[in-house]
């Protein structure tokens, strides 16, 4: 498949914001846990939910690639 014709894939965008989120949430829950088991569940749940979630981000992007929108 050819990126070029068919327009950019956002899957590497979408894959940074999960690791951003995930890495955020295994921080925080290890600080606060103290458990190491804890915290990759935390991280793996978040992340999933941020790797949904930036589809928003996605959005933003590929509206700038088009040009203005109307």
């Amino acid at each position: 498949m050819d990126s070029t014709t068919n327009g950019p894939s956002y899957l590497t965008l979408r894959l940074l914001c999960a690791n951003a989120v995930g890495m955020v949430a295994f921080l925080l829950a290890f600080l606060v846990a103290g458990e190491f088991g804890v915290a990759i569940i935390a991280a793996v749940l978040v992340g999933a939910i941020g790797y949904v979630a930036s589809s928003a981000v996605v959005d933003y992007a590929a509206a700038g690639d088009g040009g203005p929108s109307s």
